[in-house]
């Protein structure tokens, strides 16, 4: 029976995994006693020592991207101060071959760790910047590429796309069983935005009644940013203010449990980041509503074998890019508007095959509007000695089949220091894989836990005081399971 449950539980998360794309950050994810394992799942915070604290630069940051092409030159160009509207163009034209790219950065401003008597309490600062876009596609294909290219006529694409940075005050807290079977957590979030790009355009092409073509936009870029022309205002402390904004609130949770089905066996689900950002200040929207004219001696129409109507351009030098940015209407739209979170969900099953040896299975969905995505990940996860544990494994991440997470936690007296990455072929050999990630923290240890174990002698090996819980009603002495 218990290899029957244990058989059931893995086919129901390869499932999961079959159904996404990509997503990054789960090195750590079997490590649940790393100080900063709560955001992944609350309920872990009770692996944690009795008081942690960490800060700046040293609270740990997490820095996770698809596509590293698109992303380099993307940052590239951004640091370096894009200067022009061709910057912009080349930028887009990069990322018409990609089906989905992701870039998500993470760093742990304050955090701060505690037992009492109720419980662990954890308070934290982050501040978080994510970018979402998912632009391939056949009419942006014929829009923005070089050469001959087709499209279908009537066929709709929406352009989604999403970027946020923002800052996180929250206060987590978890308890568990005093059987440690069960330990469940809550995290209550507040989000203070400073910037955020958010598309809604879509776009066809379709017949004119002068028997031509007309390329139709429609939606909106909801933003909000202080500045004009993608630069930040510097002049009268406009920079601080942007720092410090907190105009756009939000408030958000996470939820997560972690159960031991049996001594050796434990599933373990979160949900994360239940909530959404208003963002009310910097506000300069713009709407994308248009028309477009081509040729008619630059498109050719004809049709499919399956019947599909296409236009194919005969023009191969350049993209229509250009004539269509100098023809769109951008009228500026300052309502104030309201998005949801990218929420996370994690799954996770871990079997303790021996003291030293844990083996896990990890999926992680994130939902994302017209991004959705996903990841899988199976890890071990070893002691090497009281002082050191690894996490290495194998990951799907996305049409990327090349990914070899590594994850190394290093505990004393004092704290703990992590470094890992989810695909340390990324820094072997950058291109024999398109993702890259780097994950590194430390934190130090406030007061110095209780040591229960007596010193080694040869009469008793590993003696430990005996801690008797019983039901209060029965008597019965409790089963208790270790801890987690």
């Amino acid at each position: 029976m218990n290899r029957y449950k244990l058989f059931v539980l893995m086919v129901i998360l390869l499932m999961m995994f079959l159904s996404g794309k990509s997503q990054s950050n789960l090195s750590f994810y079997p490590l649940e006693n790393q100080f900063n394992s709560f955001n992944y799942n609350p309920a872990f915070l009770v692996s944690q020592q009795k008081a942690n604290f960490s800060i700046l630069p040293i609270g740990g940051t997490s820095i996770g991207y698809n596509n590293q092409e698109v992303i380099n030159d993307l940052v590239s160009k951004t640091l370096s101060g894009i200067t022009s509207d061709q910057d912009y163009k080349d930028i887009l034209k990069s990322m018409v071959d990609h089906s989905l790219i992701n870039q998500k950065i993470e760093s742990t401003l304050l955090t701060f760790t505690f037992l009492s008597k109720v419980g662990f309490f954890n308070f934290q600062i982050r501040e978080i910047e994510s970018f979402s876009t998912a632009v391939k596609g056949d009419l942006t294909g014929f829009l923005f590429r070089s050469g001959i290219q087709s499209a279908v006529i009537n066929q709709i694409q929406n352009l989604p796309a999403q970027a946020m940075y923002y800052r996180e005050f929250s206060l987590g807290y978890s308890l568990s069983t005093k059987s440690n079977r069960l330990a469940a957590g809550i995290r209550t979030k507040i989000y203070f935005g400073k910037a955020a790009f958010f598309s809604g355009i879509s776009g066809q092409i379709i017949p004119d009644p002068t028997g031509g073509y007309t390329l139709k936009t429609d939606g909106k870029v909801m933003l909000s940013f202080p500045g004009e022309n993608g630069k930040i205002k510097t002049a009268s402390g406009k920079t601080m203010s942007y720092l410090m904004n907190s105009g756009n609130p939000g408030i958000g949770i996470d939820l997560g449990i972690n159960y031991r089905i049996l001594p050796e066996l434990s599933l373990s689900m979160s949900v994360t980041d239940l909530g959404e950002i208003n963002w009310k200040n910097n506000l300069n929207s713009k709407s994308f509503s248009g028309q477009f004219n081509f040729s008619p001696e630059s498109i050719r129409y004809s049709t499919t074998k399956s019947g599909a109507e296409i236009i194919t351009s005969t023009e191969s030098n350049n993209s229509y890019l250009d004539s269509i940015s100098s023809n769109l209407s951008l009228d500026i739209d300052s309502s104030a508007f309201g998005r949801p979170m990218p929420v996370r969900i994690y799954t996770g099953l871990k079997y303790q095959l021996n003291p030293s040896l844990k083996i896990s299975l990890i999926n992680s969905y994130v939902i994302l509007k017209n991004m959705n995505y996903n990841s899988f990940s199976i890890m071990a996860g070893f002691d090497m000695n009281k002082n050191l544990s690894v996490s290495t494994g194998y990951s799907i991440i996305g049409k990327s089949y090349k990914n070899i997470p590594l994850a190394l936690l290093f505990k004393k007296d004092f704290g703990q220091v992590y470094i890992g990455t989810d695909n340390l072929l990324a820094f072997i050999a950058p291109s024999f894989s398109d993702f890259a990630g780097f994950t590194f923290g430390a934190c130090f240890y406030l007061f110095k836990n209780k040591d229960y174990f007596n010193e080694r002698s040869d009469i008793f090996q590993s003696y430990k005081y005996r801690t008797i819980k019983k039901n209060k009603r029965t008597g019965v002495i409790r089963k208790t399971y270790p801890e987690f």
